[in-house]
């Protein structure tokens, strides 16, 4: 699913915070836990009446509402396969994708779910949403986190939004302190087990237990050395660009070009969200 909404410096930002929250209880010599949660479908999940009710408490005009129930009403949707397409079929849900309004009003939708994380911490970022807690007792940091993921399940739900378990996934940080033999499961409200895992594409940067970035860093060179083998069709555009913007040479493998064409995967995360 593409909501046309691409990661830029609010999504480096949100790292950010999260690696330093992440990093500090490293410092501190201490187990730190997350959940990666992921929505099944959540932009085609909204429900449009409590979307409109989160928009009128946070004070927007009844013109405005009458707009955005406008704006969400009457739509259709239909399927092209082979040159053929279908009869039109109306749409009662969810914020049109690809729209620059859709994951600002999915932000809004789900912005109170924050406040049932209890005591861990939690940061949305459209529908990337990162559960974590830390402390010295892994048994404490694994119980509080449980609690936590208990009640988010339960705010979720009452937005009609669907967890997707096979792609949320749990993650233990450590570097220096002993490894466990055996970690305690953390599980859905349905019984289901989340997988256990050692690296995660958080919002575009791989993240791993450690906190070493080795995954991350790989996967750049990996993009990079695929990125300098262009096709033809793409090096015919450098020497075009070359030829009217010229450096030093007009080579389309100059070497200021290359680095103007690698720089946004070099420096923020290119990951499209929705």
């Amino acid at each position: 699913m593409q909501s046309g909404f691409r990661a830029g410096h609010g999504c480096t930002s949100a790292t950010l915070k999260v690696l330093n929250d992440i990093l500090t209880a490293i410092d501190k010599k201490h187990y730190c836990a997350a959940v990666f949660i992921d929505l099944a479908k959540a932009f085609d999940s909204v429900n449009h009446h409590i979307l409109t009710g989160r928009l009128d408490s946070l004070g927007f005009s009844n013109d405005c509402l009458a707009w955005f129930t406008n704006y969400f009403s009457d739509r259709v949707q239909c399927v092209k396969s082979e040159g053929l397409l279908s009869g039109p079929l109306a749409v009662s849900m969810g914020v049109p994708q690809g729209s620059i309004l859709g994951p600002t009003l999915f932000s809004v939708y789900i912005n109170e779910v924050a406040l049932a994380a209890g005591e861990s911490l939690i940061h949305l970022y459209a529908d990337d949403t990162i559960l974590y807690t830390s402390g010295p007792s892994l048994d404490t940091v694994l119980t509080t986190l449980q609690a936590s993921f208990n009640a988010i399940q339960l705010s979720f739900r009452g937005l009609q939004l669907l967890l997707n378990t096979s792609k949320t996934k749990c993650m233990l940080f450590n570097r220096s302190l002993p490894a466990p033999t055996r970690l305690s499961n953390i599980t859905t409200l349905d019984g289901s087990d989340l997988e256990y895992v050692d690296n995660y594409k958080y919002l575009g940067v791989w993240l791993d237990c450690k906190l070493s970035f080795q995954t991350h860093i790989k996967h750049l060179q990996s993009k990079v050395k695929s990125r300098k083998r262009l096709p033809i069709s793409q090096q015919s555009i450098l020497h075009s660009c070359c030829q009217t913007y010229p450096c030093k040479t007009d080579h389309p493998t100059n070497p200021r070009l290359w680095r103007c064409h690698l720089q946004n995967s070099l420096q923020y995360p290119t990951q499209q969200i929705g």
